[in-house]
């Protein structure tokens, strides 16, 4: 009996399930022994009258479209975005927040209840730590085999999900020595909800991701997905994601196509094969457990637009004169590779150090580089390693300290198994005359079909326009007529 792998997507808002893994889950489905499960953490309910409207939506697209089982598809029930200066992710683990729309408690639609209230037949208030238990629950109960989840965007929600996501993960592969998944993450924004409107651009062209510097991965851990041909096609009405991205008339996500739409998927790949996962930790001062849980980083404000960092850190002290976190393992280990993440400014703050292993190796960091990119560290196989440190020898100015610890007895910069098949090569089309003129003319009628909405806008826009709208049922054409005046008004 074939034994399916279980692919969960976990995102935020309804329609972020086509950003951040349209056309890998469209790969899944059309491939045999896969099972597929998606989450949403909020109810994209920011506009509270749009919160059903939304669900049904995603519900729609992932059911007729893709085919996914509908109990397959979980709402955590969350607001989306928050009322006052703290969103849900930065507050304090048991105080109660109130959501924009007005809500306190998750809750889900009819005929579909959310996640707690299907588990344990009540609702979940809205606090930090209820938000983390429903998360990190419903991961240790779909005990997916790949986990593929929103990375850290613009949006405060993306941000929040990303970072809880991976804090619960990283607390279930030191609870779960037996669980370990596959990880990928996907911006939504960078790259996709942001991109360059290159769908009708010749010869195409693959994702391309602005701000790539930010990024704090490695070009090792970058994985390009190429789209089946449903979702590659040139021909825009046709294509796979586009019809799906019509679906979202709340969104009027279709308008954004050009942008979305590519011939492949860029993914980052997160090793689950940390040996500290399994190691004792203790540090001479500081806080050892930050570089171990998971977590490239943390953020103190996710509602500001530059990263402010919270405790995330490992630092030893200024009088500790050992300054270093040491590692114990139960039984000998081999080591050959060890990354290490931190954060700092590149004008004013210096860190380095020395790894020293029990063997009688020792190996100097160098200046270990503060932007929060991977700094690798390659040397020869170290067998039976059972215990080694990693001491500061130098720390200047006030850098934050070392976020994260990757400690690897093999290198790893191969594709994952689950994925191979699905690896973008080339693009195969021919560019036949017939093929460029359809692509102009479609390009002419999306750019027409936009200026349309622009001047001639559907029920959703005009309730968010027009807040009486929200209040009561009425008929919409005296207010898009009246919307329409408007905006000759503002031409003239």
């Amino acid at each position: 009996m074939l034994v399916e792998q279980k692919v969960l997507l976990i995102v935020p808002h309804q329609d972020d399930e086509i950003l951040c893994g349209g056309g890998l889950l469209k790969q899944f489905v059309q491939s045999t022994g896969y099972e597929i499960y998606v989450v949403f953490a909020t109810n994209g309910d920011f506009f509270p009258y749009e919160a059903d409207t939304r669900i049904r939506e995603s519900l729609h697209v992932l059911t007729k479209l893709y085919g996914i089982e509908e109990t397959h598809i979980y709402l955590l029930g969350y607001g989306n975005e928050w009322k006052g200066m703290t969103h849900l992710y930065n507050a304090e683990g048991q105080k109660i927040l109130e959501s924009v729309s007005g809500r306190t408690e998750t809750y889900g639609i009819e005929g579909h209840a959310e996640y707690r209230k299907m588990k344990s037949g009540c609702h979940s208030v809205y606090c930090r730590d209820n938000f983390k238990k429903d998360l990190k629950e419903l991961l240790a109960d779909v005990r997916a085999d790949i986990l593929i989840a929103v990375d850290y965007d613009k949006h405060p929600d993306h941000k929040a999900v990303s970072l809880m996501t991976e804090e619960c993960v990283g607390e279930l592969l030191m609870e779960m020595p037996e669980y370990r998944p596959v990880v990928f993450k996907r911006f939504a924004y960078n790259g996709v909800w942001k991109g360059r409107a290159d769908f009708f651009e010749i010869p195409r062209r693959q994702t391309i991701l602005s701000q790539e510097s930010d990024i704090p991965y490695g070009e090792e851990d970058k994985i390009c997905i190429a789209m089946p041909p449903e979702c590659s096609t040139p021909y825009l009405g046709k294509n796979f994601l586009y019809r799906a991205l019509k679906c979202y008339r709340t969104q009027e996500a279709w308008q954004k196509a050009d942008e979305i739409i590519n011939i492949d998927e860029v993914y980052w790949k997160r090793r689950i094969d940390n040996l500290l996962y399994e190691a004792a930790l203790t540090a001479s001062s500081g806080e050892p457990e930050y570089i171990r849980d998971f977590k490239l980083f943390d953020c103190a404000d996710v509602l500001q637009k530059d990263l402010i960092l919270g405790n995330c850190a490992w630092l030893p002290e200024n009088s500790d004169r050992e300054k270093e976190v040491r590692v114990h393992f139960s039984s000998p280990r081999t080591v050959e590779r060890i990354n290490l993440y931190a954060r700092g400014s590149k004008e004013t703050d210096g860190l380095a150090g020395e790894f020293i292993f029990d063997t009688g190796t020792r190996l100097a960091t160098g200046d270990i580089c503060l932007d929060g990119k991977k700094n690798s560290y390659y040397f020869a196989e170290q067998r039976q390693v059972q215990d080694f440190s990693l001491r500061i020898t130098r720390c200047t100015g006030s850098p934050a300290g070392i976020t994260q610890m990757e400690v690897f007895s093999a290198k790893d910069d191969t594709v994952p198994e689950v994925l191979r098949q699905f690896v973008f090569e080339e693009d195969m089309l021919s560019y036949t005359r017939y093929i460029r003129l359809v692509m102009r003319i479609e390009r002419f009628l999306l750019c027409f079909r936009r200026k349309i909405c622009r001047w001639i806008p559907n029920e959703y826009f005009l309730r968010r326009h027009y807040p009486q709208l929200q209040e009561r049922d009425c008929g919409l054409l005296p207010y898009r007529m009246q919307y329409i005046l408007e905006r000759i008004r503002s031409k003239l």
